[in-house]
């Protein structure tokens, strides 16, 4: 009985979510068709009475330069514009924060994060301004709370059945999260024996390495979702 009436407040809530459609993903939605049918609301229950079990298409485009994986319930930035490496030419925009061939420093005093990677990445997405103290505007889509994913949250988007990792060629994970780099990625994670290193990512092989901060490699951001 509970869980009829579960499943009757959620699909009247499905219902009211449908009269007001919006460019976000919508909770629930697993095919990324925009639209939550009865079968991914009880999908979404059972998982829920289950420990959280996920099933499903995990990740989901949401159209906006966002990718949200619904097994960690966080939202990725989605590159472009991969035209090349970071020595050919046409390759980097440092203009673009977005741009899959930008590479970047961890660290440019030594331990501490104030490299490029947080100066000027994340700092260009999370540069909102307000004209009245009340409403910040300018984030990329709205949120203001980019980061460096730590490095556990960066090996959980590997894919070893992916790219070179399975075979064929291209990064190591799920092909909806590109445009991206068959290389490393920098993750927030210092490396706990050496202030001087942090854990990185390397897509080519799906493995973690550490690298001196002041090394530039590719980075992308991810916050807590929706």
């Amino acid at each position: 009985m509970k869980l009829q009436i579960i499943l009757l407040a959620a699909l009247g809530a499905g219902m009211v979510a449908r009269t007001t459609p919006s460019s976000a993903q919508c909770l629930g939605d697993f095919d990324g068709d925009f639209k939550v049918s009865v079968g991914e609301l009880t999908t979404a229950i059972d998982n829920a009475l289950n420990d959280c079990r996920f099933s499903g298409v995990r990740f989901v485009d949401n159209r906006d330069g966002t990718v949200t994986d619904h097994k960690t319930g966080l939202m990725w930035e989605k590159k472009d514009n991969l035209d090349g490496g970071p020595t050919l030419d046409g390759g980097p925009n440092p203009s673009d924060p977005h741009d899959a061939d930008n590479t970047f420093s961890w660290s440019d005093s030594g331990t501490a994060p104030d490299g490029d990677a947080f100066t000027a990445f994340l700092a260009g997405l999370n540069g909102g301004t307000s004209p009245d103290g009340l409403e910040t505007s300018g984030c990329f889509t709205g949120h203001c709370d980019w980061r460096l994913p730590t490095s556990e949250e960066l090996a959980g988007i590997v894919d070893e059945t992916q790219g070179t990792c399975g075979g064929g060629s291209g990064p190591c994970t799920d092909p909806i999260l590109g445009p991206m780099q068959a290389d490393g990625y920098w993750s927030a994670t210092t490396f706990s024996r050496d202030a001087t290193k942090a854990w990185l990512v390397d897509f080519s092989s799906g493995g973690l390495a550490e690298g001196g901060k002041e090394l530039h490699f590719f980075v992308r951001a991810v916050r807590a979702g929706p």
